[in-house]
């Protein structure tokens, strides 16, 4: 067995005895489309391994993009104690939410390509631990300044906004998430982006970047876009949308120290110490912002501060480095509650002022 088999097979082990916690005699239902890949195959195996019991689901491309699933599929996704989405496009979000209501823990690994497998081998504990550390500072921050090298001078308000969060464990009934994991984004209070971002890793829909995208940024949208090829082709996606396209939807995070770009933002988003930006649309995060689009892009080696305190230095996340409660937590008289996002993560949405309870 090559060093690439040897990890893709420990990462599937590790999906299935790390983040879901499969135990004897669950069942586990593998939805997928209609071919069959490495990942399908040996995420059966590590399903069989834990004493688990797989039932694999092929479905067309058509039949799930759709958006609207036949009753006999809703049923094997309600009825499953553990259900992986394993499918090359994006799982209908309503019918996730309806098998976590029923109880199953759901893991998504949509748009996972056979490149990422080995990348998937991280130790999800210790960076469930990170990403949390990282939600528990963005949960307590009002303002988000964003620097790089490339030339980004960001800072936004996001005080009492939500903080949306992957990090890989769906380990308890009614619970989800999506690998490859470790993402912690919030949304900017609208209006209050101003600066400007220099994106110089990847944009979606184009890929790597071989040359900056630089964004003028004023009152939360996108007033100038300066660069070559991917500029005009940026440019023209939002021409071609609606006129909230050019707001700044989302910036977050990534905490994965095993990701890396590729120019498909399922990673991406994801590399340790990267910054990244979400155009569009962020009413599925829980925000007020609607467009028939969401762009994400991201950031190389950023410095992120928040309220003036550095979490990330140069591309470098302070938070990993740090055993135990993280040096960038702070106390806050902000009593959270946890609810679901429609993408399966974590959503840390303030109680209004109201309800606040002092410590």
């Amino acid at each position: 067995m090559s060093e690439v088999d040897e990890k893709v097979e420990r990462a599937c082990h590790r999906l299935v005895e790390e983040c879901t916690a499969v135990k004897t005699g669950e069942v586990c239902l593998l939805v997928k489309d209609l071919d069959t890949s490495v990942l399908h195959r040996e995420l059966q195996s590590a399903i069989l391994w834990a004493g688990g019991i797989p039932l694999v689901l092929g479905l067309p491309t058509g039949v799930y993009l759709c958006g609207s699933l036949p009753e006999g599929v809703e049923a094997s996704l309600r009825s499953a104690d553990v259900v992986y989405l394993c499918t090359s496009g994006l799982f209908p979000h309503a019918a996730r939410k309806r098998a976590m209501q029923a109880g199953a823990r759901v893991l998504s690994l949509g748009k996972v390509s056979d490149e990422m497998l080995p990348r998937l081998d991280v130790d999800y504990r210790e960076l469930a631990r990170v990403t949390r550390d990282v939600v528990e500072a963005f949960s307590h921050t009002a303002e988000i300044r964003i620097t790089s090298p490339a030339g980004t001078n960001i800072h936004m308000q996001v005080k009492d906004q939500p903080v949306v969060s992957f990090d890989g464990l769906a380990r308890e009934p009614g619970s989800a998430s999506v690998v490859p994991a470790g993402v912690v984004a919030t949304l900017p209070v609208p209006g209050t982006v101003e600066g400007t971002v220099v994106l110089d890793a990847s944009v979606a829909t184009i890929g790597l970047l071989s040359e900056p995208v630089a964004l003028t940024v004023r009152k939360g949208r996108v007033t100038k876009i300066e660069g070559d090829e991917a500029a005009e082709k940026l440019q023209q996606m939002l021409e071609r949308a609606d006129d909230n396209a050019r707001c700044i939807a989302e910036t977050g995070l990534g905490t994965n120290p095993r990701a890396t770009y590729i120019g498909n933002m399922v990673e991406d988003e994801r590399v340790r110490g990267s910054a990244h930006i979400g155009l569009g649309g962020n009413v599925q995060l829980g925000g007020t912002i609607e467009s028939a689009v969401h762009i994400d892009a991201t950031m190389r080696r950023p410095s992120v501060f928040l309220d003036g305190n550095s979490v990330v230095r140069d591309g470098a996340l302070l938070v990993y480095a740090t055993a135990g409660t993280p040096q960038v937590r702070r106390r806050c008289d902000i009593e959270r509650r946890v609810s679901e996002d429609p993408l399966g993560g974590a959503v840390h949405q303030p109680q209004p002022r109201g309800e606040r309870a002092r410590e």
